[in-house]
């Protein structure tokens, strides 16, 4: 794959390992199973944490921030919500010397999160933006 799927994917493992959530990349989740998606958010499962890539900086050299949005839906209790973000925060934040899916993160850090309200459906939406300081080669760059 590329830079941006590699990344993602190697995050949703991460998250996969911690038992957090599940992650399937045919995207099928059981009703009662919290899922990992990318970039769509679907209907179901109630459970989700759908994930998307963004660039924050790049410059001429192999150096580059990528802004990762963590967007996070529960059922209808906020604590649930709550939960998920806090167990995010506690595996990512200032974490240091990882390697997600062939790329290396020096560091990555969340950067803001925010409350995104109730779907049509009455569930709960969060969403939370981490920073990743990361090796990103390209034929142009300079490293």
């Amino acid at each position: 794959m590329g830079y941006t799927s590699d990344l993602l994917g190697g995050l949703a493992t991460l998250v996969e390992g911690t038992g957090l959530a599940m992650y399937r990349p045919d995207g099928i989740y059981a009703a009662t199973e919290t899922g990992i998606t990318f970039t769509v958010m679907p209907d179901e499962p109630d459970r989700v944490l759908c994930l998307t890539a963004y660039p924050v900086e790049d410059t001429d050299l192999t150096d580059a921030t990528t802004g990762i949005q963590i967007r996070m839906r529960a059922g209808r209790d906020p604590r649930d919500l709550d939960a998920i973000a806090d167990a995010l925060f506690d595996l990512l934040h200032n974490r240091r010397g990882l390697v997600l899916g062939g790329v290396h993160v020096a560091l990555i850090w969340r950067q803001s999160q925010a409350l995104m309200g109730q779907d049509q459906h009455g569930r709960m939406e969060l969403a939370a933006n981490f920073y990743a300081r990361t090796t990103r080669p390209s034929p142009h760059l300079y490293e």
